[in-house]
């Protein structure tokens, strides 16, 4: 159970502390809570280049077998819709010149770790079920 923990809740939260110093680093011009919606889109990246490497994966392969191909468009597709959310919702604000506020940050970063989630998700459902 702790190693499912981990990996539901550990991973994600220390991807997200990484994402959030290594944006307000790199951009002084960000301000705000704007920073947590950069960290968001940052993570969504990941999650979809993360789900290429875990469908190369043979445990994966041969934990969904024939339908293994389904899973991994379906992940992207989620994946997608979850990026789609964030940048409508950046896009929103920079037309109105807003920025987030806290909660609405919170929100958006939620997003970026829920595509991550989904990734590793698939991962260890791979290997709780292998065999």
């Amino acid at each position: 159970m702790g190693w499912l923990l981990l990996a539901h809740i550990g991973l994600p939260l220390f991807f997200g502390t990484a994402f959030v110093i290594f944006s307000a680093a790199v951009s002084p011009s960000v301000e705000g809570w704007d920073v947590l919606v950069d960290t968001a889109q940052d993570l969504t990246i990941l999650g979809l280049g993360a789900t290429g490497a875990i469908f190369d994966n043979s445990k994966v392969e041969q934990a969904f077998g024939a339908n293994s191909a389904l899973v991994a468009i379906t992940v992207i597709a989620i994946n997608l819709v979850f990026s789609a959310l964030i940048v409508l919702f950046r896009a929103r604000a920079i037309r109105n010149q807003k920025h987030f506020t806290f909660w609405n940050g919170i929100m958006m970063l939620f997003l970026g770790l829920l595509t991550l989630t989904v990734t590793a998700g698939v991962l260890v459902f791979a290997y709780r079920s292998g065999s």
